[in-house]
C-alpha cells in the first residue's frame, strides 16, 4: 500500500528524477510539472487502501480494454485509449509519456467520489478525449477543459515509479472538473518511427535541401534568363522577345509610331461622311514605359525568370491619350460636318402664299466620339489595335419652326391675308392695294417659340403704293430752279396733302385678317412739306453759265423732229449736289408717242434708218458741256466710227436698253442744264447749244493725244433697194485727258480715257464687179 501511494504522491526528488530522465519532450515535460502537486493533494485518495471504491492491482498479463474494476463507474466524457500494441516494454527504452502495460488511468468523480477506469494493458494514450454527445477516434496531444477548478494530470514515464510498483499507477483529477489530455504513446524500439528530436533533425534536413535545390535552380535560371522579356513577346508584331526593357523600349520608340499612327477615318454616324485623322495630331499615342512594363519578363522575380525563359506572347501597346487634343480634333470636323436645321417658311409671291418644309439638323457628338475614338486606339473596340474606320455618334438637332407651325401660320393668316385687296380710306377719298403689292413688303419670321408672326414693311409699302397713294390728297411739290429768259429763276415750293404713312403698314397688316367690307385700313391726311425748300434752292448757288457747248448738224428733217425733242425734254433739269443725270431716264425711250421719228443710226460700222436717229447729236453736245464743267464722268460710249464734227475722243451716243449718258453733279451747287435748239430747216445747218449753270468750282484741262493705229475701210457692195451709198474713213486710236481742281488747288481728278474708231465702211450700191 505504500509503495502505490508513493507512485501517486512520491516525494519531490521521486518525481524531479523521474522528469529529468525522462521527460524529453516540451509536452512531456509540461505534463511532469503539472501532475506533480495535484498528486500529492491526493495521495490517500488514489490508493488501493482509501477512498470507497479501491481499484485491484494490475495483473501481469495485459488486461483487456473492456475490464474495469469491479464496481468501479464511467466517467462521463472519457474515451477509452486505442491499444498500443502488446508486449511493449514500459520499463526500457520507451518514451516518456508512454503508459506501462498495467497503469491504470484515474479520471474526477462528481463531488465525494472517485471513480476510474482501467485501460488495456499495452494501450496507448493518443490523447483522444469524449465529450457528452460525441465520439471518435483520438487525436495525438488533444486536450479538452471544462470550466472550474483546472486538474492536472501525470502520465507515467518509462518504467515503474520509484517506491511504487511496476503498474497500478494512476492519474488523479478534482471535483466538478473534467480535463484530460492524452499523450502519444512512445513505441518500442523494434521496429517504431524515430523519437520527436531525431523527427525534427530530419525534416529540417529535408526543408534544408529543398532550399538548396530551389536556391540553385533560381541561380541557373537567372544565368540563363537574366533580366530579359519573355522569349516569345511580341508587341503589336514586333518581336521583343529576350531583349532587356531598355532595348525594347528603344526599339519600339522605333518602330511602333509606324504603327500606331495609322491614319484614322472617322465616320459621321451612319452617313457617308468621312474624315481623316492621324492619331499622333489627335492626341492619341502608345506609351511605350507602361507597355514595356506589360510585356512578361524583365525582372529577377521567379515568376518574371521563368516567364523569360518559356512564356511570351502578344502584348497591346497601352495607349496614351490626351483627351484635350482630342476633342479639339472633333471640334474641328464637328465645323465641317454639323448641319444647321432648316425652319419651316411661309413667303408670299404673285399674290400667292409659298411655303418651304423645315428639315432636321446633326451636331457631331464630340464627347461620345472622343469616348469612342479613346476605346478604339488599341483597345477592345479597336480590336486591340489601330482601327481603320470609327463611326462616331451624331445628335439630330431639330428646326425651331415645325411643320405644324407652318400649317397653322397659313391656315390661320396666310391665307386670309392674301384672299383679296386692302381698301386705303382717307376721308372720301379710297384706293386698293392688291395682295400681288402688299405680298411684296409682307413677311412672316420665326419667334423664339417656333411661331410665325407677321411683318409688314411700311416705308416700302409707301414707296411702291406711291402711285396709289397720290390719287389721296393733293402732292405736293418741291423747289426747283429754271432758266427763263437767260437767267436762273427759283421755282417755289409747294405744301400738299397725303396720307400718313407712319401708320400705313400697322393697319394695313390689321386688315389682312379681316373679311368683305372690313378689310379695310382707315388713315388721315397730313400736311407734307417738300423735301427741297424754296429757301434751300436759294442757297444752292445756281448763278453763272460754268461750260458750254455747241454742235452743227447738216439739214434734215428727222434730225430738226429728233434732235428738237430731245433737247426740249432735257432743257431745264435740274440736279441738286449728289445728284445724277441719265439721259436714256430724262429723255425716255424714242418713239412716236414720245414725239420722235425715224432717222440715220449706226449699226454694226454702216448707217441705217431707225426711230431716234440723230438723237447722239444731244448726246455728244450735252456731254462735252458736262465733261468741261469737271462734273463726274459715271458714264458714256464715244462712236464707233468717227464723226469730224464731234469733238474727237470727247464725244457720245446713246442707245435705248444698251447704251446711257450718265454724269453726277460732285459739286456742293445745284446744277441747271439748259439747252438752246435752232433747227436746220430752211439754214445751211441746225445748231444744238448745251449750257451748265451753277457755280464755277473746278478748273479743268482737256487735251487729246495724237491719232495712232490707223486701220483703213473696205468697200461693202450692196444689191438691196433700200441700199444708201457711204463714203468711206480710216480707223484710228485716240487717248482723251481730263484733269480738274478744287478752288482750293487740290488735283481731284486725273482721266485717261483711251478709244479705238473702227473705219468707216465705203458702201457702193450695186454688185460687186470682181464677181463678173
Amino acid at each position: 500500500m505504500t509503495d502505490k501511494q508513493t507512485s501517486a504522491g512520491g516525494s519531490p526528488e521521486d518525481s524531479s528524477a523521474a522528469r529529468s530522465g525522462e521527460a524529453d519532450s516540451p509536452t512531456e515535460a509540461a505534463l511532469e510539472d503539472t501532475r506533480a502537486e495535484p498528486a500529492a493533494a491526493h495521495g490517500d485518495a488514489s490508493s488501493h487502501g482509501g477512498g470507497d471504491g479501491p481499484l485491484e492491482a494490475a495483473d501481469d498479463e495485459p488486461a483487456d480494454a473492456a475490464n474495469t474494476a469491479e464496481g468501479a463507474a464511467t466517467v462521463p466524457g472519457a474515451t477509452a485509449v486505442p491499444d498500443a500494441g502488446a508486449g511493449s516494454d514500459a520499463g526500457a527504452g520507451s518514451d516518456a509519456g508512454a503508459v506501462p502495460p498495467g497503469d491504470d488511468i484515474y479520471g474526477a468523480s462528481t463531488p465525494g467520489r472517485q471513480e476510474g477506469m482501467r485501460a488495456s494493458l499495452g494501450d496507448e494514450v493518443r490523447g483522444a478525449k469524449a465529450s457528452p454527445g460525441r465520439s471518435g477516434p483520438a487525436r495525438p496531444y488533444a486536450a479538452s477543459a471544462t470550466t472550474s477548478t483546472a486538474t492536472a494530470f501525470a502520465a507515467p514515464t518509462g518504467g515503474p515509479p520509484r517506491g511504487g510498483p511496476a503498474a497500478g499507477g494512476g492519474v488523479h483529477g478534482a471535483d466538478d472538473v473534467t480535463e484530460e489530455f492524452a499523450v502519444p504513446a512512445s513505441p518500442s524500439d523494434d521496429g517504431a518511427a524515430p523519437p520527436p528530436r531525431r523527427r525534427g533533425r530530419t525534416a529540417a534536413m529535408i526543408i534544408g535541401a529543398v532550399v538548396l535545390v530551389l536556391v540553385a535552380a533560381y541561380g541557373v535560371t537567372y544565368l540563363l534568363a537574366g533580366d530579359n522579356l519573355a522569349r516569345n513577346a511580341t508587341v503589336a508584331g514586333i518581336e521583343v522577345g529576350g531583349m532587356t526593357p531598355a532595348e525594347a523600349r528603344t526599339l519600339l520608340e522605333d518602330e511602333l509610331p509606324a504603327v500606331a499612327d495609322a491614319p484614322i477615318r472617322v465616320r459621321i454616324g451612319e452617313s457617308d461622311s468621312t474624315y481623316e485623322i492621324v492619331p499622333s495630331d489627335a492626341g492619341l499615342r502608345v506609351d511605350i514605359p507602361a507597355t514595356v512594363a506589360a510585356v512578361p519578363g524583365g525582372s529577377a522575380n521567379p515568376v518574371s525568370l521563368v516567364q523569360a525563359l518559356l512564356g511570351g506572347e502578344e502584348v497591346t501597346p497601352r495607349p496614351d491619350v490626351d483627351t484635350d487634343a482630342l476633342r479639339a480634333s472633333m471640334e474641328a470636323i464637328a465645323e465641317q460636318s454639323d448641319s444647321d436645321p432648316v425652319n419651316g417658311a411661309v413667303g408670299f409671291e404673285d399674290g400667292e402664299v409659298v411655303t418651304s418644309e423645315p428639315s432636321t439638323g446633326s451636331a457631331l457628338d464630340v464627347d461620345g466620339a472622343v469616348e469612342v475614338i479613346s476605346g478604339a486606339y488599341f483597345g477592345p473596340a479597336g480590336s486591340g489595335g489601330v482601327p481603320a474606320e470609327v463611326t462616331v455618334p451624331v445628335e439630330s438637332v431639330e428646326p425651331r419652326v415645325t411643320q405644324a407651325d407652318v400649317d397653322q401660320a397659313v391656315s390661320e393668316f396666310a391665307e386670309p391675308a392674301m384672299s383679296g385687296p386692302v381698301t386705303v380710306v382717307a376721308g372720301s377719298d379710297s384706293v386698293e392695294l392688291g395682295p400681288e403689292l402688299i405680298g411684296q413688303v409682307l413677311s412672316m419670321t420665326s419667334t423664339e417659340d417656333g411661331s410665325l408672326q407677321p411683318e409688314i414693311d411700311g416705308d416700302k409699302l409707301v414707296d411702291l403704293a406711291s402711285d396709289e397713294l397720290a390719287e389721296i390728297g393733293q402732292e405736293g411739290k418741291d423747289a426747283t430752279i429754271r432758266i427763263e429768259n437767260g437767267s436762273p429763276v427759283v421755282v417755289p415750293a409747294q405744301s400738299g396733302k397725303g396720307v400718313e404713312t407712319d401708320s400705313l403698314g400697322d393697319l394695313v397688316l390689321l386688315a389682312l385678317t379681316e373679311e368683305g367690307d372690313d378689310r379695310r385700313a382707315e388713315v388721315e391726311l397730313v400736311d407734307i412739306d417738300p423735301e427741297l425748300t424754296t429757301e434751300a434752292a436759294e442757297e444752292l448757288g445756281v448763278k453763272e453759265v460754268v461750260a458750254e457747248f455747241t454742235t452743227n448738224f447738216p439739214p434734215a428733217q428727222y434730225r430738226d423732229v429728233n434732235i428738237g425733242r430731245a433737247a426740249e425734254l432735257i432743257n431745264n433739269t435740274f440736279l441738286r449736289p449728289g445728284d445724277e443725270f441719265s439721259m436714256n431716264r430724262t429723255v425716255g425711250e424714242r418713239t412716236e408717242a414720245n414725239g420722235f421719228t425715224a432717222g440715220t443710226i449706226i449699226n454694226q460700222g454702216r448707217l441705217e434708218d431707225a426711230m431716234g436717229g440723230g438723237v447722239s447729236q444731244v448726246a455728244t453736245t450735252t456731254f462735252h458741256a458736262a465733261f468741261q464743267a469737271g462734273l463726274e464722268d459715271v458714264e458714256h460710249w464715244p462712236h464707233s466710227i468717227y464723226f469730224d464734227r464731234y469733238p474727237i475722243g470727247q464725244e457720245a451716243t446713246v442707245a435705248w436698253g444698251a447704251k446711257d449718258l450718265r454724269f453726277a453733279n460732285d459739286t456742293p451747287y445745284g446744277v441747271v442744264i439748259e439747252t438752246r435748239f435752232t433747227p436746220s430747216a430752211g439754214r445751211s445747218q441746225g445748231t444744238l447749244n448745251v449750257r451748265i449753270w451753277s457755280t464755277e468750282y473746278f478748273r479743268v484741262e482737256t487735251s487729246v493725244s495724237e491719232r495712232s493705229n490707223f486701220t483703213s475701210p473696205r468697200t461693202i457692195y450692196d444689191t438691196s433697194s433700200d441700199c444708201t451709198p457711204q463714203g468711206g474713213s480710216q480707223g484710228f486710236s485716240i487717248t482723251s485727258y481730263r484733269k480738274a481742281w478744287t478752288p482750293d488747288g487740290e488735283l481731284v481728278k486725273d482721266e485717261a480715257d483711251p478709244w479705238t474708231y473702227n473705219p468707216n465702211h465705203r458702201v457702193v450700191c450695186g454688185p460687186d464687179p470682181d464677181d463678173d
